[in-house]
């Protein structure tokens, strides 16, 4: 993302929180406005000024006592309290980015407790106004600097008698430094300090100080993209805020998970914890962190492909961010709606929030979103197929992305320059465009792999300093009624463990037996006997979900849904009679025919290839099935490949070849699809052989009658109990049309007639 690093920033006054084992003032009003802080900064400021102009400065009667914090009057405060009142003041101001105020303030409070010799309070608003200079200013150096001076300060003198103090100042100091190094790239020397500061908070043990720590560590290790680390701290983090149960604390980490998960390409579970945060900081009114949220979850919407309400919570976050006057995160804001109306394909608007944010981006001087906008720009123009003017711009935005080094502009940029090019039928530029964009892909992933390795050696360096602090803690802990009382327990577990592992081996084998069982089982299930072919249990068992499956794709093509037609899905059905199978049991005798049949089975096999697909379907037919892709087909052509099918096994045995073949087509209905299941089809498919075997006994031979419905033949009137009835009845009416191989007339039979009742 483009401001990655602002959005992790915008948490980082309450991951360099000053609430350490729970800060505690002696004035109630001071604890609820420390309280409010976080949620209610607004308030916190009001409470903080009131404090301040309501009460007179008091001095102390016992310089000694100055810690104590006694305030019996409520019309004075003490100077330990007045620093504090203006610390939180301070925090507040920060917190409502009013950053100049924030640094006037803090420095009183400074000033204030120079004044009355209270060196933590010194030191501590000193850590502060780093704090102010890195975060609201975004001056690095400076903060450092005075981190640098605060360190020398606190060895040089000596005002804290406490060493609890001296050391969280120095966990203050040390998780700011470690902050700030993190954030201009120094990854290395950021983790060093963080391990250093970890030694320092193992001493206070308190857990909200410790959930802030896992947190910021696992913000740090998402910044540098060390995956695998964040999520362990960041889930570390979590679960010990709800625990808890520390709201902020929890909020917090879930926009850091989402962030994470957003990254991973986990986009489910990132919106899950995105969410959970958003209501969080909605609830609460905290306008900055909810904007950053809300435009998170666009960014997850959209990557879903859910355009529209990507586009609505990028309002939403537009809105947000117009309050709070930040033109350079509402100037990205705007590309991001820019690219959801292009691919909601309306230019106009694209156009418009484009040039929005190339606007706001030139008065801020970003050349990041500038270079973005000028890409984007581009691949409108590509769009609108103004060619000329998609290069111009893409060229511009590549040299603008190139000279501050943002790759992933670059990829982007390259890939859809060398489309235009293309486009253009310039196919050399499209090529040198190409190859750039596989110079630089190539590039981050080595660059990816680089990383890759160094995070598993801070993995290791992590795992040994783990491994030697558990060792440490083990002597401590352990002896030898300890260890033996273990060793037992192991042994109890290994001897279980070896059982368990038997019983999983015997399990595994009979489920290897039992499955081999079934598959034997379930092949001579759904096999023909004597022929080895696919039998009638299998047609049954695949026909009705192969025709439904292909009545679905026929609605969903109707409907819109899919865009080609779904052609592939039509299947021809020829049901055939082959003669000579009756005759060689009587002829020949039992084994003699049981083998003739075996041998025509697997010929079958052999000859039928996928797609296609034959089933044995009763004593001497088989059902033949294969995809009819064809709008149009003729039926002849169908019929004359069966016979050679059958004239190439017969002929050589000198075996009468004669078929008898019922043929027709599905969808039976052209504008009826799922009006005839596979049941009735295969009712409409005996009706044709019996026709066929009719004609046999005018004029021996083979011969092969096809049905199939007109194309305007309307699903009414074949809805009934009986299809024959009903194709006997479209026959008379001119619905269906019949054609055979000869020019003799079909007699139906009788059973068929619509003149008798079938019921």
């Amino acid at each position: 993302m483009i401001f990655r690093g602002l959005l992790i920033s915008g948490l980082v006054l309450l991951t360099t929180s000053f609430d350490l084992q729970a800060k505690i003032y002696s004035s109630p009003i001071l604890t609820e406005a420390q309280s409010l802080l976080v949620n209610q900064p607004e308030r916190t400021l009001t409470i903080t000024n009131s404090y301040l102009e309501q009460r007179r400065l008091s001095q102390p009667q016992d310089p000694s006592r100055v810690h104590l914090n006694g305030e019996a009057d409520h019309s004075t405060r003490t100077p330990l309290n007045t620093v504090n009142a203006l610390q939180i003041q301070a925090q507040a101001l920060s917190l409502l980015q009013r950053p100049e105020k924030a640094i006037t303030v803090i420095k009183k409070a400074e000033k204030t407790a120079f004044d009355n010799n209270l060196m933590f309070s010194v030191f501590e608003s000193r850590i502060l106004l780093a704090q102010f200079y890195w975060v609201n200013l975004s001056n690095s150096a400076t903060a450092l600097k005075m981190l640098n001076t605060l360190n020398i300060e606190m060895k040089q003198t000596q005002p804290i008698n406490l060493s609890r103090q001296l050391q969280e100042l120095k966990y203050k100091s040390m998780m700011l430094r470690a902050l700030i190094e993190s954030s201009i790239g120094k990854d290395s020397a950021a983790e060093k300090l963080f391990i250093k500061a970890k030694g320092y908070l193992v001493t206070f043990d308190d857990k909200d100080e410790t959930i802030n720590y896992q947190l910021t560590l696992g913000q740090h290790y998402l910044r540098h993209d060390h995956y695998d680390m964040a999520l362990d701290r960041l889930l570390s983090g979590y679960w010990l805020a709800v625990e808890n149960d520390d709201q902020p604390q929890i909020a917090r980490a879930n926009y850091e998970l989402a962030q994470l998960f957003e990254e991973r390409h986990v986009l489910d579970k990132a919106l899950e914890h995105a969410t959970q945060a958003g209501e969080f900081f909605e609830r609460y009114k905290r306008t900055q962190e909810l904007a950053k949220t809300l435009a998170l979850i666009a960014s997850i919407y959209e990557q879903q492909g859910r355009y529209n309400l990507a586009l609505v919570h990028y309002f939403n976050a537009l809105d947000q961010e117009n309050q709070l006057k930040h033109d350079l995160r509402s100037a990205s804001l705007r590309l991001n709606i820019a690219r959801i109306y292009l691919h909601l394909c309306n230019y106009s608007k694209t156009e418009q929030y484009i040039v929005q944010a190339r606007n706001l981006a030139l008065q801020s001087g970003n050349e990041k979103i500038v270079a973005e906008s000028q890409i984007l720009q581009g691949q409108l123009e590509l769009e609108k197929s103004e060619l000329d003017d998609a290069i111009t711009s893409l060229q511009a935005g590549l040299i603008s992305a190139s000279r501050i080094g943002a790759t992933n502009l670059q990829l982007m940029g390259e890939s859809i320059l060398s489309e235009a090019f293309e486009k253009q039928n310039d196919y050399y530029n499209a090529l040198l465009s190409q190859r750039r964009y596989e110079q630089l892909y190539a590039a981050k992933q080595k660059n990816a792999t680089r990383s890759n390795t160094e995070v598993f050696k801070q993995q290791q360096k992590m795992m040994e300093r783990s491994l030697k602090l558990e060792d440490m803690e083990r002597e401590q802990f352990i002896n030898k009624n300890a260890l033996y009382k273990q060793q037992q327990i192991s042994l109890t577990l290994i001897g279980v463990l070896v059982i368990l592992l038997l019983l999983l081996w015997r399990r595994q084998h009979i489920n290897k037996q039992l499955k081999q069982q079934l598959t034997k089982l379930t092949t001579d299930y759904y096999t023909h006997p004597r022929s080895g072919l696919r039998n009638l249990r299998m047609l049954n068992a695949r026909l009705a979900n192969s025709l439904q499956q292909s009545s679905a794709n026929f609605e969903q093509w109707h409907l819109g849904e899919i865009i080609n037609e779904p052609l592939s899905d039509r299947l021809r059905f020829a049901l055939f009679e082959v003669s000579f199978l009756k005759r060689i049991y009587l002829e020949k005798g039992y084994q003699q025919g049981l083998a003739a049949e075996k041998e025509f089975g697997n010929y079958l096999q052999q000859q039928v290839l996928e797609p296609a697909r034959i089933y044995h379907f009763s004593d001497a037919m088989f059902l033949y099935i294969e995809p009819n892709a064809r709008l149009s087909c003729d039926p002849k052509q169908l019929a004359e490949s069966m016979q050679l099918l059958i004239d190439n096994y017969t002929l050589p045995l000198n075996i009468n070849n004669s078929l008898q073949i019922g043929m027709a087509e599905y969808p039976f209905l052209p504008r009826a699809y799922t009006a005839i299941n596979d049941q009735e089809l295969i009712d409409i498919l005996l009706m044709a052989v019996d026709a066929g075997i009719s004609l046999n006994d005018k004029q021996p031979g083979s011969h092969w009658v096809h049905i199939c419905a007109i194309d305007a033949a309307p699903a009414a009137s074949f809805v009934g109990d009986n299809i024959r009835r009903s194709c006997i009845e479209g026959i008379d009416k001119g619905l269906v049309k019949v054609r055979s191989s000869t020019n003799n007339e079909i007699i139906w039979n009788y059973d068929h007639n619509i003149n008798n009742d079938i019921n």
